[in-house]
């Protein structure tokens, strides 16, 4: 699932001085959310503290900007969802087939894998806020279908095994880039040798 989210901002032909000041509001918030989602895809009980030392600001900084760890968990979720679908809109860019379209979302999905996994671990920690996620899976259905069509992949088992699949490889690399399995420059051609050659071997 992939969701757009924009930053809406405000004080447009503000001072100079303000506006410096805003961006490094901006860059600080960053931080922050970067770091959340770095932190707790790694593991989810860190504490706030444990956020706050990794992106280098005091714990009443954070607390400036995020009263709570539920706003974090949000914040952070919101900003996930963007890195994923950022990430996901420029891989496709200048793709010339359905297969390598596919093929550029799963690195894309591997290089955002922490993102992936704060996201996708245990969706049900976000509560309600998962229900207002728009599931564009059917665009990559139809990128499935386009494929097969073409003779480049098996789509036999359906169009939704064939995303399941993709969306599976793509965590796993990112979980193993994680726990220091795989090398984060050589999981994104593991994952797309698995999902398009799949493991086994001909010796014929």
């Amino acid at each position: 699932m992939l969701v757009a989210f924009a930053i809406v901002t405000s004080g447009i032909g503000q001072a100079e001085s303000g506006a410096s000041l805003s961006g490094v509001r901006e860059r600080t918030r960053r931080a922050i959310v970067d770091t959340a989602v770095a932190v707790w895809s790694r593991d989810w009980n860190a504490s706030l503290g444990d956020v706050a030392t990794g992106a280098q600001v005091s714990r009443s900084t954070l607390h400036r900007y995020f009263p709570d760890r539920r706003s974090l968990v949000l914040a952070a979720r919101e900003h996930a969802l963007q890195l994923l679908a950022e990430a996901a809109g420029a891989a496709v860019q200048g793709c010339a087939t359905a297969v390598e379209e596919l093929a550029a979302l799963l690195r894309a999905i591997v290089e955002v894998g922490d993102a992936v996994i704060y996201l996708y671990a245990d969706p049900t920690r976000f509560g309600d806020a998962v229900a207002e996620d728009q599931d564009d899976s059917a665009d990559l259905r139809e990128v499935v279908v386009r494929a097969a069509e073409d003779g480049a992949i098996d789509a036999s088992a359906g169009p939704d095994w064939v995303v399941s699949t993709l969306y599976a490889i793509g965590y796993s690399a990112a979980e193993a880039i994680n726990h220091g399995i795989l090398p984060r420059n050589r999981a994104g051609d593991v994952a797309v040798q698995t999902f398009l050659r799949g493991l086994g071997r001909d010796d014929g």
